[in-house]
């Protein structure tokens, strides 16, 4: 089996590329740009399964640090592609959940409330069995991909899960 790194970045198919770069950026601080600009002059449109016709605007944002868990936000035209059918209110079969850890979900719930952002589960308390864990919560995305926030602080060497 060949070997495969941590993963790099999600990519994710959005209808409005500026409106999801003001989101991931005002909400998750995703503040860093590692790339931007149209994926039109190779083969992209072929890795995406689009007609030569299709145009991308590609924008790869990131916290700063490392290349690495970066969120890359790709709106296609000429054709647009179909807009996925999701329950909004619940996980959905065969849904990608992206997962970042944040040291206070009390702002990002401010920040949501104000901007008319759907919110999942509001921060509650993760309990596994009698354990009582840190706090986590679940929102949705402008074209409503679901974003799990579990409050923990970034630069902790520690995570929750070797807890």
């Amino acid at each position: 089996m060949s070997r495969t790194s941590p993963m790099v970045r999600s990519a994710l198919f959005v209808s409005d590329l500026e409106a999801s770069t003001r989101f991931y950026q005002d909400i998750l601080g995703l503040d860093e740009t590692w790339y931007a600009g149209d994926l039109t002059d190779g083969n992209a449109h072929e890795l995406l399964g689009m007609p030569a016709s299709a145009v991308t605007r590609a924008r790869i944002l990131k916290a700063p640090g490392p290349a690495w868990g970066m969120v890359g936000l790709f709106e296609v035209s000429d054709p647009v592609p179909p807009v996925v059918q999701r329950q909004p209110d619940s996980i959905n079969l065969g849904e990608t959940c992206l997962v970042f850890y944040c040291a206070d979900l009390d702002p990002v719930v401010e920040r949501l409330t104000a901007g008319g952002h759907r919110i999942l589960c509001a921060p509650v308390r993760l309990r596994i069995g009698d354990a009582e864990r840190q706090r986590e919560m679940c929102f949705r995305d402008p074209d409503g991909v679901l974003i799990n926030l579990i409050e923990w602080d970034p630069d902790e060497p520690r995570r929750p899960e070797q807890a």
